[in-house]
């Protein structure tokens, strides 16, 4: 079977640098966390997700503050309405330290961005909604959980961190398969309880941690923190929301544009991507040679891709119960200059980056190959990468 649709994650994580969108560029994984606390933890008996999808309406000032080293680089503070489950958003600038788009309105399908200034906005198809948000909470409440029930031995059930969208390509280092999710009490946000979690990786909790307040009566985030290391650079993206009002029965309006009539709206181009069930699919409908790589043993294929346009590309995805391997071939060529000291796949120069999704990549006569792992280690993904090497003749 083959699925087409537009991707556009990537275009949004160029555009719009601080945006929270419910998907984390590009795909959905899973890792298993086990649960740990200072604190006494809570059983919690609400249906999670449920509470969260079914505030009607949020209205609040969101402020979004960025540290590198310990020096602010940019505080934005909006007028926000957000539908939580969806990705029905408006966000209007108050005040910035840094240019902004002046106002950012979604009515779940559609992002525009709007630039008062000049006049324009850039409008982007969005494929996926955020909805997995309240799931998200809803695993992440299930792990503290099962911590405090009787029986311990079952599994956690599968979670992950709340989105956040880092600059440009870095990424929160994890150098471990599992996470912790730990309970640290309670703390008031703007007058409001917020039960206070904890995520980080197990082995290395300098490298990547996030913090939520999740309001105690309607599980909404009302502030997240977001702290990783890469290359010696600390970044910590800050989101609090003061002022909030639920249930403001937030008109469809407010989710429409109503920029000025003399607006110049751009479309840029998306690519068009198919998904295919088996590498055989694939094969069959693709003149790039697919690549062949040997994966450790317990992944299995999740699916297979095709994107066509400015870049033509093939992609395989596996996952296991805790990590999520991704091998693309593309041809268009990167420059070797970044490439990793010392490091290189079947004689070529090869480029590691470190973050919460590591990478590995290498060029091979007119094809670029990328590895990308979440829960697995650079020199795996090196292993991975040598098993494919630099096939002749393409």
């Amino acid at each position: 079977m083959v699925t087409r649709h537009l991707t556009s994650e990537r275009l949004v994580l160029t555009i719009a640098t601080v945006v929270v969108v419910g998907v984390l560029a590009v795909s959905i994984w899973s890792l298993a966390f086990a649960s740990t606390g200072t604190a006494d933890r809570p059983q919690i008996d609400a249906d999670v997700q449920q509470r969260y999808q079914s505030i009607d309406g949020v209205n609040a000032t969101q402020t979004t503050t960025i540290t590198r080293n310990g020096t602010v680089a940019s505080r934005t503070t909006y007028d926000a309405a957000l539908q939580p489950g969806t990705q029905k958003k408006r966000l209007a600038v108050v005040n910035s330290t840094v240019e902004r788009y002046d106002h950012r309105v979604s009515n779940g399908s559609m992002l525009w961005l709007y630039d008062q200034r000049r006049t324009n906005a850039t409008r982007i198809s969005l494929s996926r909604t955020d909805s997995d948000q309240g799931e998200r909470l809803q695993r992440l409440f299930a792990n503290l959980n099962m911590e405090t029930a009787t029986d311990t031995t079952a599994d956690s059930p599968s979670v992950e961190p709340l989105p956040v969208v880092p600059r440009g390509e870095q990424r929160p280092t994890v150098s471990a398969g599992t996470m912790t999710v730990s309970y640290h009490g309670t703390e008031s946000i703007d007058g409001r309880e917020a039960y206070v979690i904890h995520v980080a990786p197990k082995d290395d909790t300098a490298a990547y941690e996030q913090t939520v307040w999740v309001d105690t009566e309607q599980f909404f985030p009302v502030k997240k923190r977001t702290a990783w290391t890469a290359d010696d650079e600390r970044t910590v993206v800050t989101t609090t929301y003061t002022d909030v009002t639920y249930d403001t029965g937030v008109s469809e309006d407010v989710f429409t544009p109503n920029f000025p009539d003399n607006t110049t709206v751009r479309v840029p181009e998306t690519p068009d991507q198919q998904t295919y069930e088996s590498v055989g699919a694939l094969e069959a409908d693709t003149e790039i040679q697919v690549p062949k790589p040997d994966i450790p043993p317990g992944y299995e294929l999740t699916y297979a891709t095709q994107t066509r346009g400015r870049v033509h590309s093939v992609g395989l995805r596996y996952m296991n119960r805790t990590s999520l391997i991704t091998v693309a071939k593309y041809d268009r060529l990167a420059d070797e200059e970044n490439a990793s000291e010392g490091i290189t796949i079947d004689g070529q120069p090869a480029q590691v980056s470190y973050g919460l999704t590591t990478s590995v990549s290498w060029n091979c006569e007119r094809y670029r190959y990328k590895i990308r792992g979440r829960g697995v280690s650079a020199d795996r993904l090196v292993i991975v990468g040598q098993s494919i090497g630099c096939p002749s003749g393409e």
